[in-house]
């Protein structure tokens, strides 16, 4: 008998084998140099893409076939557990109750039932109370993926419940979230097309996003029941596309470019299984439940990567995130922002005439002989560095507003402390972004605490003005 969990432990072996332990934990993307390990490294392809033409990589942090007899506590945090939750408790009338998460025969399943006697907690959120619902009669179940990532294809097999409740697959970071499917089983009011229709969406979720925050969304007929059967369900998101794919066929695909400023898919994202009542499709009653939400597996490849930093954050995107952390914390407990020391001559902009190199932002320095003998620093958060003993490249992405007269740029890394010699750029060509890099040697591995700094000078006349972007460090 074909067994899912020991090719898929095959599967981590070998990718350890070809990466660091300690670099595949801190990074984001799995880091392979040899394009031919990248097959060995894994042996379940996209459906998409079965013989693995693009070279993908499997993330086993966030990759899961369901085949040991209980859930991995270590990746999944179950909504409710201890009475704790992440972010939300629910749509109501129903709340997310850890009982109803189990793994059997191989698979996922989120539970609904009809549980009046349930002890429900708190209330539903205050933009909820128009619907009607307070938490009262039905239980329904949610897992969260402990670790996040950034960029790759994420792909799932699963069979719809078949009841007016959804089966959601989704992620969602910092200021934004996509939807990979939110899948009504069966439709008890309303347009019963909903049943046949399967759509993926991308929602904004900065501070003062308008109500309808659905920025983009696709919508595609299926001829086939979700509740019957399982069917394989992918998205591949890249920092400049996003295609869906059902049962591995393209069926929608789109670009950064399309979307344009709604485009707020620069940050790690975390994964998300649950269902959920719309009340618009109906609510259920005693007589539909229980029903379940059945998920085969979750598998998330990755393009090989070598850079040794957080890509986000060293890119201005968002906040660094932590990844050795668990759930239920909120988000802000275990993310940090840069630290700018001179806050009036330093800032993460989002200039409406695109001053960054990739993404949406940028570091902007504004040097002014006003503050002649001041150092103007910026710091990544303590832990945001780990680099092993060797050597290395550092590399960033400059742009110099024509009539400034900036020497040089420094940076520090801290734990062990190491002063980098200065990156001169008083005769880089001004008005465009240019690429400055430098090599250095790492005698000593970084500790638990070490840290980036990026330090410009303010000795000189008149102002001046800068940008940095996507910071990186690949060993050589």
């Amino acid at each position: 008998m074909f067994n899912k969990q020991l090719m898929f432990c095959l599967s981590t072996l070998l990718l350890s084998a070809c990466n660091s332990t300690e670099q595949a934990n801190k990074i984001q993307q799995p880091a392979i140099n040899n394009g031919s390990d990248v097959v060995l490294a894994n042996p379940f392809n996209p459906a998409s893409d079965p013989s693995n033409a693009e070279g993908w990589v499997l993330n086993t942090q966030v990759s899961d076939e369901f085949e040991n007899d209980k859930l991995d506590q270590n990746k999944w945090f179950v909504q409710g557990s201890n009475k704790k939750f992440y972010l939300w408790k629910g749509r109501a009338p129903s709340q997310f109750a850890p009982h109803n998460v189990s793994v059997e025969d191989g698979k996922l399943k989120l539970k609904t039932q009809w549980e009046p006697d349930y002890p429900f907690i708190g209330e539903p959120p205050k933009k909820q109370s128009k619907e009607g619902f307070k938490y009262e009669n039905i239980t329904t179940a949610a897992v969260i993926a402990h670790n996040n990532f950034l960029y790759g294809y994420m792909e799932v097999k699963v069979k719809i419940p078949k009841a007016a409740m959804t089966g959601a697959f989704w992620a969602t970071g910092h200021q934004s979230e996509i939807d990979v499917f939110e899948h009504i089983g069966k439709v008890k009011k309303g347009n019963t097309r909903a049943e046949k229709i399967y759509t993926t969406s991308i929602h904004d979720w900065r501070p003062g996003h308008p109500p309808q925050n659905k920025v983009w969304k696709t919508s595609h007929p299926i001829d086939f029941d979700m509740t019957e059967d399982f069917h394989v369900f992918g998205v591949d998101w890249s920092d400049e596309h996003l295609n869906v794919y059902i049962d591995g066929k393209l069926v929608k695909a789109t670009t950064k470019a399309e979307i344009g400023d709604a485009w707020v898919l620069n940050n790690p994202l975390e994964l998300w299984f649950d269902s959920e009542v719309f009340p618009w499709f109906g609510v259920p009653v005693k007589e539909d439940l229980p029903a379940s939400f059945d998920i085969e597996y979750v598998r998330v490849w990755q393009k090989p990567n070598n850079n040794l930093l957080d890509r986000a954050f060293f890119g201005f995107e968002g906040p660094y995130l932590k990844q050795k952390v668990r759930k239920p914390q909120k988000r802000g407990k275990y993310s940090a922002p840069w630290h700018l020391k001179k806050p009036a001559q330093l800032s993460i902009t989002e200039d409406k005439d695109f001053k960054y190199a990739s993404g949406r932002k940028s570091l902007k320095v504004s040097l002014s002989d006003k503050f002649a003998n001041d150092e103007v620093v910026a710091s990544s958060p303590y832990g945001s560095v780990s680099l092993p003993v060797g050597d290395f490249e550092l590399s960033m992405k400059v742009y110099i507003e024509p009539g400034s007269s900036v020497k040089n740029i420094r940076t520090v890394l801290e734990q062990p402390w190491l002063q980098l010699k200065p990156i001169d750029i008083s005769a880089l060509a001004q008005g465009k972004w240019l690429t400055v890099s430098q090599t250095f040697n790492r005698s000593t591995a970084s500790d638990a605490k070490d840290r980036l700094r990026v330090i410009l000078d303010n000795r000189q006349s008149g102002e001046s003005t800068v940008y940095i972007d996507d910071i990186s460090i690949i060993q050589k």
